[in-house]
């Protein structure tokens, strides 16, 4: 069976015309299962866009054409299919989906192939560990639970170092996309902050190579991301260091739970206790409120890490949680959840936390409200 589908991308927008002949990728699945698959590809953003639907019944040949290079995806909703991920450019190449399941017929395409089957083997590798686990009684049986997990880190040691030998080997493979997508804060794990300057090449690679390319594009959204938490990070843990014992606690202007816009010039500050939480932080909550039922918090400030995209509610919560736990002191916060310029300012990088500040300056800064002092 054959069919052609010429894909033609203008102004944002996708055409689906049929052809009597062939044109573009030629596509050729040698799959003994049937089925139908259905075919997605990413928007600019990275979302997924469903294109059209196959049904597989024994050989199936078909060709796709896109005005730039693109990541296809077939992804089975009826039938014992394959999961499968193709990269077709713009130049006529002839791709095949095997027997087994895996794609080749060029070097990015014969790596995506080999990203799945390394993929099925990981599991596979995971379910036997698992098995061996299942097997034991109870934890005082666990006496081989070293061994197993040497053998899981010792695999996945090879799993991560094969990736990034061929991302940096081949960075203008689109097939790195997915490859990345994969294994990005998994297990295996591809980590942002360790692999930061390889993932960034890989971005310039693609940028060079693809650069209208929609998959391209939602790569580089990706990696922006990254790198905006990145370098704010970078400016916490700086702000961590600088404001301990002994420094000027700084100057903040924030907002009232009732909207009123309050300056809080830190060297005004003459003894006071600033307290760091939010009204979803459980050890906030239980140790602010225990110390409100037995003292007074007219000198307590709290800043609350409270904000989007973190609760629906923010302002709400807040509120709720300042009312129930009964909490004095004055409540200050921009909302700003894990973009707060309270964690900026202040070098936040756990909850809760405690400042002592006497004449403006931080005497104290500690993660236990017990460890206070007067």
């Amino acid at each position: 069976m054959r069919k052609s589908l010429v894909l033609s991308i203008f102004l944002g927008l996708i055409s689906l015309a049929c052809s009597t002949e062939p044109q573009g990728t030629s596509f050729l699945f040698e799959l003994e299962e049937t089925g139908r698959y259905a075919v997605q590809m990413r928007d600019n953003d990275g979302t997924f866009l469903a294109i059209d639907t196959l049904d597989i019944q024994g050989d199936y040949a078909f060709s796709i054409s896109f005005d730039t290079a693109r990541i296809i995806s077939f992804l089975p909703v009826e039938g014992d299919l394959p999961v499968v991920h193709a990269v077709v450019r713009p130049e006529a190449e002839q791709l095949v989906v095997g027997k087994d399941g895996f794609i080749s017929g060029t070097g990015e395409n014969n790596w995506m192939g080999e990203q799945r089957r390394m993929q099925l083997q990981l599991i596979s590798f995971i379910d036997s560990l698992d098995a061996v686990k299942a097997t034991y009684a109870d934890s005082t049986s666990f006496k081989g639970l070293t061994e197993l997990d040497s053998l899981f880190f010792d695999y996945a040691d090879l799993y991560r170092q094969r990736v990034l030998d061929t991302l940096a080997a081949n960075p203008a493979y689109l097939s790195n996309v997915m490859a990345v997508y994969h294994r990005i804060g998994q297990k295996p794990v591809i980590d942002y902050i360790i692999d930061r300057d390889l993932l960034r090449a890989v971005n310039d690679a693609l940028q060079k190579s693809s650069p209208e390319s929609p998959d391209a594009k939602a790569y580089k959204l990706w990696i922006d991301e990254f790198e905006e938490t990145f370098q704010f990070s970078l400016v916490v843990d700086e702000a961590a260091e600088k404001f301990v014992e002994g420094t000027p606690f700084p100057e903040f202007t924030l907002e009232t739970p009732q909207g009123e816009l309050t300056n809080l010039p830190g060297l005004s500050l003459d003894d006071h206790i600033v307290a760091v939480w939010a009204s979803w932080c459980v050890p906030c909550r239980t140790e602010l409120k225990s110390f409100a039922k037995g003292g007074t918090m007219d000198n307590w400030i709290l800043l609350s890490l409270d904000g989007l995209p973190q609760q629906r509610s923010p302002l709400g919560e807040w509120y709720e949680a300042i009312a129930t736990d009964d909490l004095g002191g004055l409540h200050l916060s921009d909302l700003g959840g894990s973009r707060s310029k309270i964690t900026e300012r202040l070098g936040i990088r756990e909850l809760p936390v405690y400042f002592r500040v006497e004449n403006g300056i931080i005497t104290q800064r500690v993660n236990d409200i017990g460890a206070l002092t007067r």
